[in-house]
């Protein structure tokens, strides 16, 4: 990571590789969750937006069954940082294997994620996030 990072910009690309390395490893949900605000919440995929804990759990348990071995990548955080709201720009590449039919793909997608702290110095929360198109690689 650059050396001109601030400690929040360091804080921020540690939250979102964290949070990706438990979707690669199919975290239990539970271990998730307290990423994800639950009031206010929208999570736009292609295939379907959420807006709580338990639209989450739905598509988190649908995702675990058509795919398994799943990685992802960081390849790119930014992050803008205005009072208690974060912008966050993320680059990642997702592989996974298809349970239907054992086929491995790999796309890169970029993400806007907005992330909130509920008080300074507080643990950000997704508010706000939102999935590119993803490019196969």
């Amino acid at each position: 990571m650059p050396s001109e990072q601030t400690g929040s910009d360091r804080e921020i690309a540690e939250f979102v590789q964290r949070w990706y390395d438990l979707l690669s490893a199919h975290a239990p949900v539970e271990e998730l969750l307290p990423f994800v605000t639950d009031e206010g919440l929208v999570m736009a995929f292609p295939e379907r937006t959420l807006y709580s804990h338990a639209d989450f759990l739905d598509w988190y348990t649908a995702v675990g069954e058509a795919y398994t071995d799943q990685s992802h990548t960081v390849e790119k955080v930014t992050t803008h940082e205005e009072g208690a709201r974060i912008d966050v720009d993320v680059t990642v590449v997702w592989t996974a294997k298809s349970t239907a039919d054992g086929s491995v793909s790999s796309f890169r997608i970029n993400q806007k994620w907005q992330l909130e702290r509920s008080t300074p110095g507080a643990r950000p929360l997704i508010v706000d996030y939102r999935v590119g198109e993803p490019a196969a690689i």
